[in-house]
Parts: structure tokens; C-alpha cells; sequence
């Protein structure tokens, strides 16, 4: 049954916490007669909270964005993730994300995402007025556990600070052993770049863990990345599916076990990775053989799976949009990353970004649900995690 939409308002911290104790999110709630968040949505609405999409500018000027504020202000988009393009200064990426989560309706809290993991990988650095963060290779060499947490303080205040709520790091692959190319490669993506901490599972775990409670400390979510492992991967997956089926070892996820075991697992990256062991048609992403059966039946995962970019070489190259949005969601998916980058396929020419996703996607969806590919109760089961986050997330902002 639908609902009217709810109405675009500031979403301002405060206000959000004093809607989700009145709906009954939080456990300190009381005995309002208000309906829970789920019974205010349209399904359109759900759907939507479920699609983060790349912009381009740096602006709220800039078309794309107002194509992106559009449908944040009808529910129709759930997240915004943004890019070293769209980040020229500390003053102009807040005054950007501001705008963002301005736009958001009360009851939908707009995520508002990064990859900043230090070294290669992170949009806000020297070059554009912030600081710079060690790679996690260097923080796991040279610092102490204690010395790894004051490091990611920095990091994860500056992250908040400039408006951001989700971090998509840190890295929980297992560095290959260039010692031993033939049975633990070194991914030219992951440990060439120094992006993860060791090839050591309980060093990976000691240092992650740091990574993201200093992050719970500044009030920013993060996502464990890349299951079930992306290190011994040999290649490119920006470039095309990379097949792991005979390098992919069972140890790469225990960092990930681990985390969920400790409690360390707000959100879980999957990879665009086959393995024909485990399944001999669809990488992690589009499979249903990781992500219910074993990261959430097996290990107990109870968190937000978030798909890496989906414009990527790796599925970009061999699956239409339809069956990515439906494939993903299958999957056990629960939020889809659409980049609009360019540089996440670099050998599909003629890229053309689009930034109306959030109602593609919907529209995809339920088509979808109406020809029994995909069920409500499906959509109903990812809205249900991503209002946990959320409200994990205003919980913390207010302590």
C-alpha cells in the first residue's frame, strides 16, 4: 500500500533523532502513536534509499547537482558519493555536502559517502587544502596500535568536519607476498598500492579495528572492503572481470569474519571478483552465493552490503543496467553504487553519465517486482538495515 510522500526539510541532526525516538527507531522510545519510518515510505521511496549516485561539479549550481537534489528532496535517492572532481577546498566541499543533506526529508537522512582510506586512495588531500593520511600499508609498518587510532582521529574529524557520513574503507584485503607470486600474488590494485595493512590476517584486524572506531568516535560510518577478498586478486577490475578461481583462498575472509565477530562491521563493500567454484556465471556482486548464505547466515553479518561501483569495468562491460540493478539486488545488496565516473571503466569509450538514477532504478525495480523477479519483502529487508545505519549514525552524533 503507498503513502503519501513525505515532504523535503531541513535534515538536521537534532530533528532526525527527535523523529526516530517518536517513531520508535531508537531504543529509548516512548509510546507515540506516530508510524515507524517504514510506514510513512512509498515502495518508489524505498527503492530510492537504496541508489547512491556519483555527481559532477563542485557546485550546488552545477546541473548534475540539481538533478541529485531533485530526487534527494522526493526520497528518491538515498546517497550522494563524491570524488576528488567534485572537491576543490575545505570551505567548498562542506558548503556542497550542507546543501546535500539540506535537501534530504526528515525522515531519510542523506548518506553522504567518500573513499578515504590514505595514500593513493583519498579525495580529500594536500592538493586540495586538507591534510594527507598515511597509506595503510605505512600505518601498519611504522605505528603502534595507539599511534594507528590517533592517526585515523585525524582523518575520520577532517571526514565530518567536511560533511561526509560514510567512508568507504577501510581495506580488510590481505596483502599478496612478492615472495610468493605463485600462491599469494599481490593484487596490482590492492597491495601495489599499499592499500592494505599486512598479509596477516590478525594485524589486518588489529589495524582496521582503529580505522573504524575512530570513525564511530566522529560520528562517520565505514564499510569493510573487498569481499571476500580482493588481495590475491591478479587483476584490474575497473579494466574487466577479474577471475580469482584459482588464486581466491578461504583466509582472505577471516578479516572479514572477524570484524562482524567484534562488532567492527557497519557496512560491507562486496567485489566484482568470479570465482566458478563457488559460482560459474556471476561475480560476488550479481551472485547469490555469498552474501546470505555465508556472510549473513554463516558469519552473522546484520549490516548494510553495499555494492562496489557499479559503473566499473567489471560489470559495466558485460551486463546491462536492468539486469545489474536486479542481479545486485538478488545478491542481497543493499546499496547500489552508480559512480558516473568515467575513470571506473576506462575502456568503455563514450561513457555518458546520467543523473536521474534514482528514479532509473525505481522504475527498474518495480518492473521488476511486477513480474516476480524481485519481491517488496526484499526491498523492505534492505530499507530495514539502511534505517539502522542511519539511525546508528544520529546515535552517535549525539553523544
Amino acid at each position: 500500500m503507498n503513502h503519501p510522500p513525505v515532504t523535503a526539510a531541513c535534515a538536521t541532526r537534532r530533528d532526525f533523532l527527535t523523529y526516530l525516538a517518536a517513531a520508535g527507531l531508537l531504543a529509548s522510545c516512548g509510546g507515540s502513536d506516530d508510524p515507524p519510518p517504514s510506514e510513512r515510505l512509498t515502495l518508489t521511496q524505498k527503492i530510492g534509499q537504496m541508489v547512491m549516485i556519483g555527481v559532477i561539479g563542485a557546485s550546488v549550481d552545477a546541473p548534475a547537482v540539481q538533478q541529485a537534489l531533485a530526487q534527494i528532496a522526493t526520497g528518491q535517492l538515498g546517497g550522494v558519493i563524491l570524488y576528488g572532481r567534485n572537491v576543490t577546498g575545505p570551505t567548498q566541499v562542506q558548503a556542497l555536502n550542507d546543501a546535500l543533506a539540506a535537501a534530504a526529508p526528515i525522515e531519510l537522512p542523506l548518506l553522504i559517502a567518500l573513499d578515504q582510506e590514505g595514500g593513493r586512495v583519498q579525495r580529500l588531500r594536500a592538493s586540495n587544502g586538507f591534510a594527507d593520511t598515511p597509506a595503510a600499508e605505512a600505518v601498519a609498518a611504522q605505528q603502534t596500535l595507539q599511534q594507528a587510532r590517533d592517526t585515523y582521529r585525524v582523518m575520520a574529524r577532517m571526514v565530518a568536519q567536511a560533511g561526509f557520513n560514510f567512508n568507504f574503507g577501510p581495506v580488510v584485503d590481505l596483502r599478496g607476498d612478492p615472495g610468493d607470486p605463485e600462491h599469494r600474488p599481490v593484487s596490482p590494485v590492492i597491495g601495489k598500492l599499499q592499500r592494505a595493512f599486512s598479509d596477516d590476517p590478525a594485524t589486518v584486524v588489529a589495524y582496521a579495528t582503529q580505522f573504524v572506531e575512530a570513525h564511530r568516535e566522529a560520528g562517520v560510518a565505514t564499510a569493510l572492503k573487498h569481499y571476500p577478498g580482493h588481495g590475491l586478486a591478479t587483476g584490474d577490475t575497473h579494466l574487466g572481470l577479474v577471475d580469482v578461481t584459482l588464486s581466491a583462498q578461504p583466509i582472505e575472509q577471516w578479516p572479514f569474519q572477524e570484524m562482524v565477530r567484534r562488532g567492527m562491521a557497519d557496512a560491507v563493500m562486496s567485489a566484482h571478483l568470479l570465482n566458478r567454484r563457488v559460482d560459474p556465471h556471476w561475480p560476488v556482486t550479481l551472485s547469490e552465493h555469498y552474501v546470505e548464505p555465508q556472510l549473513r547466515r554463516r558469519d552473522g553479518f546484520a549490516g548494510v552490503m553495499v555494492t562496489d561501483d557499479l559503473h566499473m569495468g567489471a560489470i559495466q562491460k558485460y551486463h546491462s543496467l536492468r539486469d545489474t540493478v536486479v542481479r545486485s539486488i538478488l545478491a542481497g545488496n543493499d546499496l547500489l553504487i552508480l559512480s558516473n565516473n568515467p575513470l571506473a571503466a576506462p575502456e568503455i569509450p563514450g561513457f555518458q553519465p546520467r543523473f536521474d538514477l534514482g528514479q532509473v532504478v525505481a522504475g527498474i525495480v518495480l518492473d521488476a517486482i511486477d513480474r516476480g523477479e524481485l519481491s517488496e519483502a526484499r526491498i523492505e529487508a534492505s530499507w530495514q538495515r539502511l534505517a539502522r545505519l542511519r539511525a546508528g549514525l544520529l546515535a552517535l552524533a549525539r553523544t
